[in-house]
C-alpha cells in the first residue's frame, strides 16, 4: 500500500507553530487581581494552589535535574540552556499567598523579587568562582526564577551542583512554517467569525475591548498598518541581534522582520520555504484588534483594546524559548490583562519552562492564551506552551464555508469540453460570475505556470491552461493574474501522488487570485494537445455555491492530553481556518506602500488563539473584577459541544466558544483541581472548566476517586438545576456519579463527583472513561468535559526525534558521510526498526509501498537516550545484501512496539533527508562583464517533488554559488551570487578586466559536493 499518510505526517512534523512573548519589572503598585465576587471562594482556590505546589515538590525529589536532552553531549559542545533556581518567582509567590486568602502588597512584591535577585547573584558568584564557561542571556524573576545562558556541555553537572540550581533544560529553537498548508484549507468565502461567534451582539452592548491591555507575543507588527491606528501602544523587541540581521534595532522596535534586514548572503527563503521577512504577528494582531479601516467590512474581535506587540520571533519566523519567556515576564510586569501566544513546539509535557511561565502569568493576573498546535488530530499532539495547566489552550474549528463551482465550456477546433469543475480559488470581495462573463480566448502555458513560463506569450484578457508541479498552486494563480489573465485552468499530471483526477484543493479568496478551476489530467492535457494546433475559446456557466455548516475540527488541530496528568487540552476551540486579517507592507522599506489590499488569509491554531484573546478582552471589559480563572471557566462553560461522535474531549475541550454566552452567564461551574506550578514542586489551585481524574492505578486496586465542582450564581436569580453525566467512552465497569442530580442554586452549590472502577489486571492502553458533565437550568447549560485514564500503564513516549544532518553524501570523502538519528524513550521497546521511505518514488521497494529498506532492526531497545548511527548503508526489503543508500530524497521513519504494550506503537519521522553524491553541473558564458548561465543539479528535482506536497526550499539554501576572478597577483576572494529557483543566473561582474583576468564559477551544495567551471568570453 502506498504511504498515503505522508503529506499528513509531513505537514504535522514541520508545523512547529508560532507563539510569542516578553519580560520586565513589576510595577510597585501591583496588587492581586483576585477580587471578583464570582470567583471560587478563596479556600477552594487555595486548595488548587496547594495541590500544584505539592506536585512540583514531587518533581524535585531526588535532587536537581539535568534535562534528558542535555545528557551525553560532547564536553566541548556549547549548548543554550535555561537554568531554574529554587526561590519562588514573584508571580508564583503571589499565587501561593492567594491560596492562603492573603493579598500581595507592594512591599511583598519587593521582598519576593529581592529574594530571587539575591539567589541569582549568589549563583552567578559561584559560577565566577568556579570559572565556569557560562555566558548569561535573559534573567527572569517574575514568571520564572532563573536565566538563559550558553555553557560548555562538560560543565553542566558542575553548574547543576551549585546551591539553588534545580533544573537545567535546553533553550529550544522554534522554526515555524505557515501552520496549515494552504492547499489543505478548504474554504473560499465564509461567514465572518464575529457574527458566527456572537461578538457583534457584544459590540451592540458597547463591549469593544476599550481599556483592556493585550500583548501579542509573536513576530512583531506592522505599526503603519491603518488597522492599528490609534490602538497600537508600542512594544518591545526580544530577539537578540546577530549576524543573521544586516542591522541592529532598538529595544522598543517591535516591527516585523523587514526585507531590508536581510544580509545579502542570507537567502530570501530558508530551506523549508519560509521567507526572511515575517508576517505572522501582524495577522494575529489583526484578528484580535483590527479597527475596520477597510472598504470590505473586516474588523477584529476587540477593536478598541490597547494593543502591544512583543517581538519574540525573528527572521524566518524562528526564535528561542528564552526570548519568549522574556516576553511573558515583561507582559506580567507591565500588568497586561491578556497575552496571546500563537506559537509553540511539539512537546506534550506540562513541565517545561514555557508551561510554567504561563501558569505563573495566570497567577499574576494575566490571562494567557496559547495555540494548541497544528500537529494533527491524534492523541498527545498538543504542544508547549499550550500544555500549561493553568493557561487557556485553543484548538482550531471551522466556520461556515462557501465553495464555488462552474461549468467550463471550451471549444478548440473539433475538441469540446463541457463539464462542471470545482474552483480552487477566487478573488477577494469579487463575484466570480461577474468576473467570468466571456467568451475568452484560451492559451496554453508551457510548464507549470511560473512567471518565466509566460516569456513570449501575451495572455492579457485570456484564460490560461497550466499544469500542477514545480511551484505552489497559489504562485501559479498569482503569476497568471500578474500576466493579465482572466482565469486559470489548473490540471493534474501523470503519476500524481493522489491520482490523476481533479485535485480537490481549495485555497479560498485573495487579492492575489483570479478564478482558478480544478481539472483532471485527462481534461487538461486534451485541451493542451488541441491548443497546440489551433486557437480555442471558453465560456463559463452555472456558477454555483455550496455552503458548509462549519463547526468541524480542523484535521491539523492538535489534541491532548498533556502529560503526565492526562489533562484535557485544548480547553476550547475557535475558528482558525482561512481567517482574513492584516498583512504587513513594511512602509519603512517601501514608503509608497499601498495598504488598500494589505490583507490575506491564514489557517491554523495561530488564528484560533487570537479569537479567544479578543473575546477574553470583551469579557474582561464586561466584568473588570473577574480573575483570569473566572474568564477561563466562563469560556469553557458556555462553549458549544461539537459532534462528540467525531471529536472527543481531547480534540475539542469544552467545545467551540460562544462569545455572548461567555460574557453573560447565569452561573459558573468551577472544577476544583490542583497543578504543579514550576520546577520547584510548588502546587497551586487550578480552577478550570474541565474535570481531570488523571491516570488511575487500576491494575493494583479498586478505584474510588473524587472531584468537586463549585457552581456559583452570577446574576443573583438562582434557579433549579439538573446535573447529567454524558459518558462517551468507558472501560469495564467504570462509573462516574454525582451526589446531587438536582439542586436549587442559592449563591453557590458544591457538587461531588465520584469515579469508581474495579481492579483490572488486564487493563490496557486506551482504557478510559471520558464525556461531559452537563448542568442545566432549562434555559442554559454549563458543560464540563471529564476524563480518566484507566489503562494502568506507564505510557511509553518517543520524544524529540532528530537527525544531526539532513543533507548527506555517502561518497567516502569524509564530509557529510555520517549522521545520527536520536530520540529519547521513556519506556523499553520490543520490536523496532528505522526504515527509509522514498519520497521521490512512493511505489518503490520490495513491497511497492515506498519503503526501500531499513537501517536498524532489533527485538528490543532500552529506555533512555537512543542514538542510531547513519553510515550510508541499508538493507533492502528485497532481500539483497547490505548496500549504499542511493541518491534521493527520503523520510527516515522509526517505528517501535512498547514492551508494556502502551501505547500499541510509537513512531517518528524525520524528513526530508537529502542524499546526494553528484557534483553540480554548471553551464555559463560571459559577455563583457555580464555572466549568465544555469546550474543543473539533483536539488532542483528534489524541489520539484516537494512542490507536490506544497513545500519548497529556497534553492540558494542548498546550492551556494560564487565566482572567482584570477589576476596576475593570484586568485581573488570568491564573490557569492544568487540563483533563480530554476537554477539560472545573470550576474554583473565587479572589477573584471577581460584582457588580463580569468574567471571560474564554483557551486557547492549542502551535502558537500562541489562543481566548478572555467568561463570563457562569449563570441
Amino acid at each position: 500500500m502506498e504511504k498515503q499518510t505522508f503529506w499528513k505526517v509531513f505537514s504535522t512534523l514541520l508545523a512547529l507553530v508560532l507563539v510569542l512573548s516578553l519580560l520586565f519589572p513589576f510595577p510597585a503598585s501591583t496588587q492581586a487581581k483576585d477580587t471578583s465576587p464570582f470567583k471560587p471562594a478563596q479556600n477552594e482556590s487555595q486548595f488548587q494552589i496547594r495541590s500544584a505546589i505539592a506536585e512540583q515538590t514531587k518533581l524535585l525529589q531526588g535532587g536537581p535535574k539535568l534535562h534528558k536532552d542535555l545528557e551525553g553531549l560532547p564536553a566541548d559542545k556549547t549548548v543554550s540552556v535555561i537554568v531554574h533556581l529554587s526561590e519562588r518567582p514573584v508571580a508564583l509567590e503571589q499565587g501561593v499567598q492567594a491560596t492562603q486568602g492573603k493579598g500581595f502588597s507592594a512591599a511583598q512584591v519587593g521582598e519576593a523579587k529581592a529574594a530571587v535577585v539575591a539567589q541569582q547573584a549568589s549563583v552567578k558568584g559561584a559560577i565566577q568562582a568556579q570559572k565556569l564557561s557560562v555566558t548569561q542571556g535573559f534573567s527572569y524573576n517574575t514568571v520564572l526564577n532563573g536565566f538563559s545562558a550558553t555553557v560548555k556541555a562538560g560543565e553542566l553537572k558542575k553548574l547543576l551542583a551549585i546551591q539553588g540550581v534545580t533544573l537545567i533544560e535546553p533553550d529550544v529553537h522554534i522554526d515555524s512554517i505557515p501552520e496549515v498548508p494552504k492547499q489543505l484549507a478548504a474554504t473560499a468565502a465564509f461567514k465572518s467569525s464575529t457574527s458566527f461567534l456572537g461578538v457583534d451582539k457584544l459590540w451592540a452592548e458597547g463591549l469593544d475591548g476599550k481599556g483592556i491591555k493585550i500583548a501579542v507575543l509573536d513576530t512583531g507588527i506592522d505599526p503603519d498598518h491603518p488597522e492599528f491606528k490609534g490602538i497600537y501602544k508600542g512594544g518591545r523587541n526580544f530577539v537578540p541581534h546577530s549576524s543573521k540581521y544586516a542591522k541592529p534595532r532598538a529595544k522598543d522596535d517591535a516591527s516585523e522582520t523587514k526585507p531590508s534586514e536581510r544580509p545579502k548572503t542570507t537567502p530570501e527563503k530558508n530551506e523549508v520555504g519560509m521567507p526572511f521577512a515575517t508576517t505572522h504577528g501582524t495577522h494575529v494582531s489583526g484578528i484580535i484588534a483590527a479597527t475596520g479601516a477597510n472598504a470590505f467590512g473586516f474588523k477584529g474581535i476587540a477593536p478598541k483594546v490597547d494593543l502591544y506587540a512583543y517581538r519574540v520571533l525573528g527572521a524566518y519566523t524562528g526564535g528561542e524559548f528564552s526570548s519568549i519567556l522574556a516576553g511573558i515576564e515583561e507582559a506580567v510586569i507591565q500588568d497586561m490583562d491578556i497575552i496571546n501566544l500563537s506559537l509553540g513546539a511539539f512537546n506534550a509535557s506540562e513541565a517545561d519552562a514555557m508551561a510554567f511561565a504561563l501558569n505563573n502569568a495566570m497567577l499574576g493576573g494575566t490571562i494567557a492564551v496559547s495555540a494548541a498546535g497544528n500537529n494533527g488530530l491524534f492523541r498527545g499532539s498538543i504542544g508547549t506552551p499550550a500544555t500549561s495547566r493553568l493557561g487557556i489552550a485553543v484548538g482550531n474549528s471551522t466556520l461556515p464555508e462557501t465553495h464555488y463551482s462552474g461549468t467550463v465550456n471550451a471549444t478548440v477546433g473539433k475538441h469540446k469540453l463541457a463539464k462542471a469543475h470545482n474552483m480552487m480559488a477566487t478573488t477577494l470581495k469579487q463575484d466570480p460570475a461577474a468576473q467570468l462573463k466571456g467568451p475568452f480566448e484560451l492559451a496554453a502555458v508551457p510548464g507549470a505556470g511560473a512567471a518565466t513560463d509566460y516569456k513570449g506569450l501575451n495572455v492579457k484578457g485570456k484564460v490560461v491552461v497550466v499544469a500542477r508541479g514545480e511551484i505552489p498552486f497559489p504562485d501559479k494563480i498569482k503569476a497568471a493574474k500578474e500576466q493579465g489573465a482572466k482565469a486559470v485552468l489548473i490540471h493534474n499530471i501523470r503519476n500524481a501522488f493522489e491520482g490523476e483526477g481533479p485535485m480537490g484543493i481549495y485555497f479560498g479568496d485573495s487579492f492575489n487570485f483570479i478564478p482558478a478551476f480544478d481539472l483532471s489530467r485527462a481534461d487538461g492535457e486534451a485541451l493542451r494537445l488541441a491548443l497546440a494546433k489551433e486557437k480555442g475559446t471558453v465560456t463559463f456557466s452555472n456558477i454555483k455555491t455550496t455552503t458548509t455548516a462549519g463547526d468541524a475540527i480542523a484535521e491539523s488541530s492538535s489534541s491532548g492530553p498533556s502529560t503526565p496528568n492526562f489533562d484535557i487540552k485544548p480547553d476550547v476551540v475557535a475558528p482558525g481556518m482561512n481567517i482574513l486579517s492584516a498583512k504587513p507592507m513594511y512602509k519603512t522599506d517601501f514608503p509608497n506602500a499601498d495598504y488598500k489590499e494589505a490583507y490575506f488569509r491564514e489557517s491554523g491554531t495561530s488564528m484560533s488563539a487570537p479569537h479567544i484573546a479578543g473575546i477574553a478582552a470583551l469579557i474582561k471589559q464586561a466584568h473588570p473584577n473577574w480573575t483570569p480563572f473566572d474568564i477561563k471557566v466562563a469560556l469553557a462553560n458556555s462553549a458549544k459541544v461539537l459532534d462528540s461522535a467525531k471529536y472527543d474531549v481531547f480534540a475539542q475541550g469544552a467545545g467551540r466558544v460562544q462569545a455572548y454566552g461567555a460574557a453573560h452567564p447565569a452561573a459558573l461551574a468551577y472544577s476544583q483541581d490542583k497543578a504543579v506550578q514550576n520546577q520547584s514542586g510548588t502546587q497551586v489551585d487550578n480552577t478550570k472548566g474541565s474535570v481531570t481524574f488523571g491516570p488511575q492505578p487500576i491494575k493494583q486496586k479498586n478505584i474510588s476517586a473524587t472531584k468537586k465542582i463549585l457552581v456559583k450564581d452570577i446574576t443573583g436569580k438562582g434557579g433549579n438545576y439538573k446535573v447529567a453525566i454524558d459518558v462517551k467512552k468507558k472501560a469495564g465497569n467504570a462509573k462516574l456519579t454525582v451526589d446531587k442530580s438536582t439542586f436549587t442554586l442559592s449563591k453557590q452549590q458544591e457538587l461531588k463527583l465520584t469515579l469508581t472502577a474495579s481492579k483490572n489486571a488486564n487493563a490496557a492502553y486506551g482504557d478510559e472513561i471520558i464525556g461531559w458533565i452537563r448542568i442545566s437550568n432549562g434555559t442554559t447549560t454549563m458543560s464540563l468535559p471529564f476524563a480518566a485514564d484507566l489503562s494502568g500503564e506507564f505510557l511509553t513516549e518517543l520524544q524529540t526525534p532528530e537527525m544531526t544532518g539532513l543533507d548527506l553524501s555517502f561518497d567516502g570523502d569524509g564530509f557529510n558521510d555520517k549522521a545520527e538519528y536520536t530520540f529519547n524513550l521513556t519506556g523499553a521497546l520490543a520490536k523496532n526498526s528505522l526504515e527509509i521511505w522514498d519520497i521521490m518514488n512512493p511505489r518503490s521497494g520490495g513491497f511497492e509501498d515506498g519503503y526501500i529498506g531499513y537501517i536498524h532492526s532489533a527485538d528490543s531497545l532500552k529506555a533512555g537516550k537512543v542514538k542510531i548511527p547513519i553510515t550510508g548503508k541499508y538493507r533492502p526489503w528485497t532481500g539483497a545484501p547490505e548496500t549504499t543508500i542511493p541518491d534521493g530524497m527520503y523520510s527516515f521513519d522509526f517505528l517501535g512496539i512498547p514492551a508494556s504494550a502502551s501505547p500499541p506503537f510509537v513512531g517518528a519521522n524525520v524528513f526530508p533527508v537529502f542524499v546526494k553524491s553528484t557534483d553540480p553541473v554548471i553551464t555559463a558564458a560571459r559577455n563583457g562583464n555580464q555572466l549568465s548561465g544555469k546550474v543543473e543539479d539533483k536539488y532542483l528535482a528534489y524541489n520539484t517533488e516537494l512542490t507536490k506536497y506544497g513545500l519548497q526550499f529556497d534553492l540558494n539554501a542548498k546550492l551556494n554559488a560564487s565566482y572567482v576572478v584570477t589576476r596576475s597577483d593570484g586568485e581573488q576572494e570568491a564573490v557569492p551570487f544568487g540563483l533563480e529557483q530554476d537554477g539560472t543566473f545573470n550576474v554583473e561582474l565587479e572589477n573584471f578586466n577581460a584582457e588580463t583576468d580569468s574567471l571560474s564559477i564554483i557551486v557547492t551544495d549542502a551535502a558537500g559536493n562541489k562543481g566548478e567551471a572555467k568561463i570563457a568570453q562569449s563570441k
